[in-house]
């Protein structure tokens, strides 16, 4: 089982995971921010032994990913430490290389987010999914995009991302600010709607979920949200079928 990050989410997979036998796990940060890691102390498995979980990160972050984790657990803010967790950690410390675990490949990317921030991609059996939740594409355009290729001046310091995510079967990115919210937001790491549907169009994406919604942004806003987003992607002469992520949802390839 892979794992990409341990926001609040990763509290309600452990439930579900109590309920089975001990596994390996294989845990991806994105980096770490409260958000991508805040649910690990409240993580079933990690308390119980015979399971196994390996947890992933950039090595550059600005500290040991053990060392952040351990620190979310000081006796300042948390009543039990990782000491007390029984369950076998083994943090590793990403490289260049991708990993390969069975039949799986999976790489990273550094993405457009402040501090150290990895995007994921993995391929199973030909099938791609990336997981690029924080990432600034186009960081402060605010220009019409109908005309963007990717010899585009303000397209090529991003040419590597378009590589890395180009025709992948389902894309799970943000698109976090509307494009009127977004010039207030210029450089805090998150896409505009209509620079989220760049990348898509762009990369040849097959399938794009949305998710890192914004806290403010209530149901009613998501939906208007998504039409513009199918609307300025059909503008672009995109195919791509896009859709908002949620709590529960379930894709197969």
């Amino acid at each position: 089982m892979f794992i990409f990050d341990a926001g609040s989410g990763i509290r309600e997979l452990g439930r579900q995971l109590a309920t089975e036998p001990p596994q390996q796990l294989h845990l991806f940060i994105t980096h770490t921010h409260w958000d991508h890691i805040q649910g690990f102390p409240f993580f079933l498995p990690a308390y119980t032994p015979g399971w196994e979980i390996e947890i992933y990160g950039a090595r550059n972050f600005n500290k040991p990913l053990k060392s952040v984790f351990k620190g979310q657990l000081d006796h300042e803010y948390f009543p039990v430490q990782m000491d007390d967790m029984r369950a076998h950690l083994d943090f590793h410390h990403l490289h260049e290389t991708p990993l390969t675990i069975e039949r799986a490949k999976i790489s990273w990317i550094q993405t457009r987010h402040p501090g150290t921030t990895l995007g994921y991609k993995i391929e199973v059996e030909g099938r791609t999914i990336a997981w690029i939740p924080d990432n600034e594409f186009l960081e402060g355009h605010l220009d019409p995009l109908d005309d963007l290729t990717r010899d585009s001046e303000i397209v090529k310091p991003y040419l590597p991302m378009l590589d890395f995510l180009q025709g992948v079967d389902i894309l799970i990115h943000e698109a976090q600010y509307t494009d009127e919210e977004y010039p207030s937001k210029v450089g805090w790491g998150h896409c505009s709607v209509g620079n989220a549907c760049a990348l898509v169009n762009l990369a040849g994406v097959k399938r794009w979920i949305i998710t890192h919604h914004d806290p403010i942004h209530d149901d009613q806003f998501l939906e208007t949200k998504l039409n513009l987003t199918k609307r300025l992607l059909t503008r672009l002469g995109s195919s791509v079928q896009v859709m908002h992520g949620y709590d529960g949802l379930t894709e197969y390839l």
